[in-house]
């Protein structure tokens, strides 16, 4: 019988304890191509070296994360990067849903651009 009450003491204490961290569940589209999931654009969390890449359908998930304010920055290769702010809850998933715009260059950028890589082309040695 003690053994039976230990093993339930332990139980419910590790089941209190999990619970103590957040969730983040967010879905990331693309505001060009009609809301097409974004697959493998970069969510990361500002000041941290956390970061998680989206999956198939623009997912991405954020697991045990301390109750606070975070901001999440939100990338992907020719598009505007996003900062979102957020409030993670211990008791609740916090759910996201936005869309990332596609980056637009000027023809200025773009010449500086060629001008750069060609000078850097004539730079290397040649073998």
């Amino acid at each position: 019988m003690k053994r039976l009450f230990f093993v339930a003491a332990m139980l419910i204490s590790a089941i209190s304890f999990s619970q103590n961290t957040g969730l983040v569940v967010g879905k990331i589209m693309d505001a060009e191509v009609n809301n097409a999931p974004l697959v493998l654009a970069n969510v990361t969390i500002k000041g941290t070296e956390t970061k998680v890449d989206t999956d198939q359908t623009g997912l991405f998930v954020f697991e045990n994360l301390e109750a606070g304010d975070y901001t999440l920055v939100c990338s992907f290769v020719g598009y505007e990067t996003k900062e979102i702010n957020i409030h993670v809850d211990a008791f609740e998933p916090t759910e996201l849903k936005f869309s990332l715009a596609a980056s637009t260059i000027s023809f200025d950028e773009l010449a500086l651009l060629t001008a750069t890589a060609e000078n850097n082309n004539k730079t290397l040695p040649q073998g």
